[in-house]
């Protein structure tokens, strides 16, 4: 398929321009007679440089919000290509825009939906393209958009609550980094200036103080070198597998924050779970596509495991059961889900229960992050302001 470049008007007089993939020249202009147009220009499009081209990736709530549109305009009876159309139309960045044109115009091809969204992992997971393929083969693609709306819009919900409880720790930081910032290059230096009129000798936490902010403006180059040193040796060694499974097992280990990121991850867990067996698809596909969706790779190799004891036959509660990442009353709960034959309502339940204590574990870790920054920035404040104070107080002695 060859990708060419069009400038046109519709029917009614209003100029379009963009791309469309074809075997040939002739096929293209085809293709665009097919949809109305009237081309004025067609050319081969230049691919694109890669060096500095932004990849376009689509948050949760724009995702929550194309899925809730799709499922919309199909289950009033619009077919697939012309609502790939009025997307495309409404798409708010234009990138998002050429790729449903791709999409649609692949479509209007005959290519498969499914096949036409696989082009473009970049931009949709994995879980949004394997739920819309098992959506084409039964037919239910509205239920499968309206399931994925609700998905999304959980997970960009899940995201707002963890950026807001860092929000306010975030602000106290900054602005006390700056209260230490004008203290260390404005009133230190106009006060010893002072303190030297009038002949008080500057106490050593003062010097040190001072000598230690004039080294690093002296030596900045030797500081800049070690922070990026350090930036690019941590990037590093994190990308490898030791380094990733060294990460990710503090992360779940840390007191209040490894509980989070735990909470946080079954919940993903279980809800995608539910949504891929409610949607048709079998349970190892379905652990698969899972696994690759965890972020975590201690819970990421869990989850290979369990997929593995899931082949063999021994269920899915059993493998999950033999690792400790997995809490024991998710195991019992699966297990009960499983005896059952009620697995995917028990999952919903326990995403539900999950989202919750996230939420209390976010109100929980925001009480206590925000008195350990207090303090901790109380301390690097009384440390400046005894440098700034016991001269004073020598001043005051001496005269």
């Amino acid at each position: 398929m060859t990708r060419f470049a069009y400038k046109g008007r519709t029917r009614s007089g209003q100029a379009v321009e963009g791309v469309v993939q074809a075997e040939s020249e002739a096929a293209a202009a085809g293709e665009l007679r097919k949809e109305g147009y009237i081309v004025t220009s067609l050319k081969v499009a230049k691919e694109p440089t890669q060096l500095f081209q932004k990849k376009l990736k689509l948050k949760a709530k724009h995702l929550a919000l194309f899925c809730r549109q799709f499922a919309i305009m199909l289950g009033t009876g619009l077919t697939l290509v012309k609502s790939l159309e009025l997307l495309e139309q409404q798409a708010a960045e234009p990138a998002f825009g050429q790729v449903l044109q791709t999409i649609r115009l692949d479509v209007a091809s005959g290519t498969g939906f499914t096949k036409s969204l696989e082009k473009h992992r970049q931009v949709f997971p994995n879980v949004f393209v394997h739920l819309v393929e098992a959506g084409e083969v039964t037919g239910s693609l509205p239920e499968i958009f309206d399931r994925l709306a609700i998905y999304y819009e959980r997970e960009d919900e899940l995201r707002k609550k963890i950026t807001e409880a860092l929000m306010y720790p975030g602000i106290i930081s900054a602005v006390s980094l700056l209260m230490v910032l004008v203290l260390l290059f404005v009133v230190l230096p106009m006060l010893v200036r002072n303190f030297a009129g009038f002949g008080v000798e500057v106490p050593a936490i003062t010097m040190t103080v001072l000598n230690a902010r004039d080294w690093m403006l002296t030596n900045w180059y030797i500081v800049i070198g070690i922070i990026v040193a350090i930036v690019f040796g941590l990037r590093y060694y994190l990308s490898t597998k030791q380094g990733s499974l060294v990460r990710d097992t503090i992360k779940l280990s840390l007191p209040v924050v490894g509980e989070m990121q735990k909470m946080v991850v079954f919940s993903r867990f279980c809800r995608t779970l539910s949504l891929l067996l409610s949607s048709g698809i079998a349970m190892v596909p379905t652990l698969e596509i899972v696994e690759r969706l965890m972020d975590n790779v201690v819970i990421k190799r869990a989850m290979g495991a369990a997929t593995v004891g899931v082949e063999r036959g021994q269920g899915i509660s059993v493998p999950l059961g033999e690792h400790k990442v997995f809490p024991t009353m998710l195991v019992q709960m699966v297990a009960v889900g499983e005896e059952t034959g009620n697995l995917e309502t028990v999952l919903v339940q326990l995403a539900d229960y999950y989202d919750r204590e996230v939420n209390y574990t976010v109100a929980s870790f925001t009480k206590l992050l925000e008195p350990v920054v207090m303090l901790v920035l109380a301390v690097v404040v009384l440390f400046i302001l005894m440098s700034v104070y016991l001269p004073m107080m020598q001043m005051v002695t001496a005269i």
